[in-house]
C-alpha cells in the first residue's frame, strides 16, 4: 500500500484492467514516459481511442481556491487556469484522480461519465474493444 500511496502523492495515474473481475495487470504512470498517457497529452490519439473513461474531474468551484496545486499534478495536461480559477478540459481529462490528492480544499471529485459499466472479466473487455474497432473502421 505504502507504493501505491507514494505514487498518488507524485501525481502517478494507476492504471489497471478497465473490468470488473479480478486484476491481471496494475501499472503506475505518468504523462512524462507512458506511451498511452503521453500520446494523450500530446494530442496525438483522441483519448476515447486509446481508454475506455468512465470518470470525469468535477471541481466545485465555491471550494476552490486557485491554487493551481491540480494543474501543476495533472499527467495529461487538461487543467488550465483561466481568472485564478481551474479549466477542465473534458474531451482530455482521462478521469483518473490524480488531481483530487493535491487539493487542499477537496473540492474535486469524480463523478460518472455515462452509465456504461466496466466489462465483467478481461475477456469481455477484450471482445468489447475488438467491437469497437472495427465500428471506427
Amino acid at each position: 500500500m505504502f507504493i501505491l500511496a507514494n505514487g498518488e502523492t507524485e501525481g502517478l495515474v494507476h492504471m489497471v484492467d478497465n473490468a470488473q473481475g479480478g486484476i491481471n495487470h496494475t501499472c503506475n504512470c505518468c504523462g512524462c514516459y507512458c506511451w498511452n498517457l503521453e500520446l494523450i497529452k500530446r494530442r496525438k490519439i483522441p483519448r476515447d481511442t486509446l481508454m475506455a473513461v468512465h470518470y470525469l474531474r468535477r471541481t466545485e468551484m465555491d471550494a476552490c481556491i486557485g491554487c493551481g496545486a491540480c494543474g501543476d499534478i495533472y499527467p495529461v495536461d487538461a487543467v488550465t487556469k483561466q481568472d485564478d480559477l481551474p479549466v477542465v478540459d473534458q474531451d482530455w481529462c482521462i478521469g483518473c484522480g490524480a488531481c483530487t490528492g493535491p487539493c487542499p480544499t477537496d473540492a474535486i471529485s469524480l463523478e460518472a461519465r455515462g452509465q456504461e459499466k466496466p466489462a465483467q472479466d478481461v475477456n469481455t473487455m477484450f471482445e468489447r474493444i475488438r467491437r469497437e474497432r472495427e465500428l471506427l473502421g
